[in-house]
């Protein structure tokens, strides 16, 4: 019964947004048969609207509130019960399985009515079209450098029967069982068929191998910090993102790794550790709260912020159906929730800025909405003039998929949403991502002095360049000259003199 008991409180865990099922499952060093519980926290949760439907129609929870003490627990032994050849694994004399059992053919009049009316032939029809899309995507290997070559990783699996693909496929769901190839854009990521399960597999267990989507791997390779380099890591845990900074670092220099969550801090240290990384300071505390000019920073140039966010990009895996019922309540909730989000996503960006040597920001999400993404770059840029985008040549270069230029304003739209980046779940073969790269503009960041020598060299090429009739004399009559020149020479004086102003103010 413990078993079940522990699956009910990861599922109340993942309503509070107190997790992910990975973290929460994978990570929990309590949970024993990791791949058994995954599967069923998995499988309720594609059931979730059904299962709640059931436990209201027949009022289970109310009837039974001394052995159910949740609706949690309600929904993982009705599932086993209903959708499982097996049943409840369980002896009868268990309370809590006695107490479901009394309902049990009400509660399958019940199903039966359900799918009459959905028009459901098996149980498989009741699954959601968002459930079944969460099982679509390729099975990303992230090879962890610090522990072997991509090559080795290669042999590894070709030794074990699997098959290696030159010519890596425009279709990645094309890929059969037992297949895999190297991913085109990113050259530490391996790429094998859906559904392949590697959560037991020698190499994962041992931090060679991890198992991580291909949009997730975006951010490191974008902010690319070299060798040597102080980074900060804003919103850190679980940890898969921290450690491939660290990995493309090469162990070196240092990186701190913020989270104000203690239990997802754990599972940090618990998985960086297993992947071999001694280059990462974890700490307990918001990024909000660091201090910019404390002298221990003073060398931060790069900073990876994966804020909070609606996580609505995600399909590859199932934590999104927790919030399938507050979609089905309208409208409002979500905008009122997406203004809070956005909120907070500038907040963490711009208190980045504020240290005195950023000079690399790379900001994601795995939200699909543009007020987590271009809203948000688009403000961000607003309140910033010293801080620009960083051009796409820097910036995945090869990924093909952009911004929305519909989403920018103003005529340089095109230009800042080809600088940053998305993943589209439908036809990218990833999770839902966004990626944008802020990069200090050195020329708005000059000193005043520099800038008024610059600008002075400027205004004497400019007289030079003014023919010498046209240049002012001091007599009482005026140069005849051609109106429409003088014009244009008066225009660039005024804007000569506006740009003095300006950098004088």
């Amino acid at each position: 019964m413990n078993f079940y008991k522990h699956a009910a409180t990861i599922l109340d865990k993942l309503n509070e947004r107190k997790g992910t099922i990975k973290g929460l499952v994978i990570g929990d060093p309590k949970v024993k048969d990791k791949k058994k519980m995954y599967a069923l926290i998995c499988e309720t949760l594609k059931y979730k609207s059904i299962l709640n439907e059931l436990i209201d129609t027949t009022g289970i929870c109310n009837e039974e509130r001394k052995y159910l003490s949740s609706r949690s627990l309600a929904q993982v032994l009705i599932h086993d019960m209903l959708f499982t050849k097996r049943g409840i694994p369980m002896p009868n004399s268990v309370p809590q399985k006695m107490s479901v059992q009394r309902h049990q053919a009400r509660l399958k009049a019940e199903l039966a009515k359900i799918k009459v009316k959905r028009g459901a032939k098996t149980n498989e029809d009741l699954v959601s079209d968002k459930a079944k899309g969460a099982v679509l995507i390729p099975r990303y290997v992230r090879v962890n450098t610090h522990r072997m070559t991509i090559e080795k990783a290669m042999d590894a699996f070709m030794k074990e029967g699997y098959t290696f693909v030159q010519d890596t496929p425009a279709d990645l769901s094309s890929l059969k069982p037992k297949q895999f190839c190297r991913d085109e854009h990113l050259s530490d990521l391996l790429v094998f068929a859906p559904k392949t399960d590697l959560h037991n597999h020698p190499l994962y267990v041992s931090g060679h191998i991890i198992l991580q989507d291909k949009a997730s791997c975006f951010p490191a390779h974008v902010c690319l910090p070299p060798k040597g380099a102080h980074v900060i890591d804003a919103c850190a845990a679980p940890g898969n993102k921290t450690s491939h900074l660290s990995a493309l670092m090469e162990n070196s220099g240092r990186i701190w790794a913020y989270d104000l969550d203690s239990r997802r801090l754990d599972l940090l240290k618990r998985m960086t550790g297993k992947a071999g990384c001694q280059n990462i300071s974890p700490i307990h505390k918001s990024f909000l709260d660091v201090d910019p000019s404390d002298p221990e920073y003073s060398k931060v140039e790069y900073f990876l912020l994966d804020p909070s966010c609606s996580g609505s990009g995600i399909i590859s895996r199932l934590d999104h159906l927790v919030d399938d019922t507050a979609e089905q309540t309208g409208t409002d909730d979500l905008v009122e929730r997406l203004k809070s989000l956005a909120e907070f996503q500038v907040s963490v960006i711009q208190h980045a800025f504020k240290f005195p040597q950023a000079k690399r920001v790379v900001y994601s999400t795995c939200s699909v909405h543009p007020e987590e993404n271009e809203h948000v770059v688009r403000t961000v840029l607003a309140a910033n003039p010293n801080f620009k985008l960083a051009p796409r040549e820097s910036v995945l270069p090869t990924w093909p998929r952009r911004g929305l230029p519909g989403e920018f304003t103003g005529p340089d739209a095109i230009e800042l949403a080809n600088s940053v980046v998305r993943a589209d779940p439908l036809h990218d073969m990833t999770n839902g991502f966004f990626v944008a790269c802020f990069i200090r503009d050195l020329e708005s960041d000059k000193p005043p002095k520099r800038k008024l020598e610059k600008l002075e060299e400027e205004e004497k090429e400019e007289e030079e360049e003014i023919p010498d009739d046209t240049k002012p004399v001091q007599v009482h009559q005026p140069q005849q000259h051609g109106k429409a020149e003088g014009k244009h020479i008066n225009k660039k004086r005024r804007n000569r003199n506006k740009k003095r102003a300006a950098v004088t103010s």
